[in-house]
């Protein structure tokens, strides 16, 4: 098994939660991957690219040393799990990691919302993201957005992400759980 080379993933995050991340000890602490399902349906002109659907089956909550904030999940494709605070996958051509976080009760003064996500399909990566409200980077990720850790859910409802290499919008919508 090889430890991931999408570092891309980690520096667009680190760079979106550095200045309104926060680790106040309220969001439970797990350093193994646990299960989720669900399937996010996408729609926009990449999908031609990498597809309709992602199907999530791995989950990681708040990993700090990862995502810069305990106030995130790692959705995770069947292949990538989270192992001793990396990233390990038994495909580096095919997989996706979206990290989801919700600062809505707390964690940062000016945003609530973030999205970063990377999809690589046959050796290529597609990064995306997004910021609610609205910060003059990005695009925002929309009102049908949201991080839900006691319920343990995230919803995606007509959730938009941008492309950051080639400013294309991505639509997200589907439900994915956690046990």
């Amino acid at each position: 098994m090889l430890k991931t080379p999408l570092f891309f993933l980690f520096v667009l995050s680190i760079s979106i939660f550095a200045n309104c991340a926060s680790d106040d000890g309220d969001s439970p602490e797990n350093d193994d991957t646990g299960k989720a399902s669900g399937t996010i349906q996408l729609s926009g002109e990449e999908t031609s690219e990498f597809g309709n659907s992602l199907t999530v089956a791995n989950i990681a909550v708040a990993q700090v040393g990862l995502t810069g904030t305990d106030k995130s999940i790692m959705l995770l494709s069947e292949n990538i799990r989270v192992e001793n605070n990396e990233l390990v996958y038994t495909n580096d051509q095919n997989g996706f990691v979206i990290v989801a976080a919700d600062f809505s009760t707390g964690g940062s003064p000016d945003i609530e919302k973030t999205i970063s996500m990377t999809i690589v399909k046959n050796g290529e990566e597609f990064r995306h993201a997004c910021s609610s409200p609205y910060q003059g980077f990005f695009t925002a990720c929309g009102d049908g957005y949201s991080v839900d850790f006691n319920a343990k859910k995230v919803v995606f409802n007509g959730t938009t992400v941008i492309n950051t290499d080639s400013d294309v919008v991505l639509t997200m919508d589907g439900v994915v759980t956690w046990e």
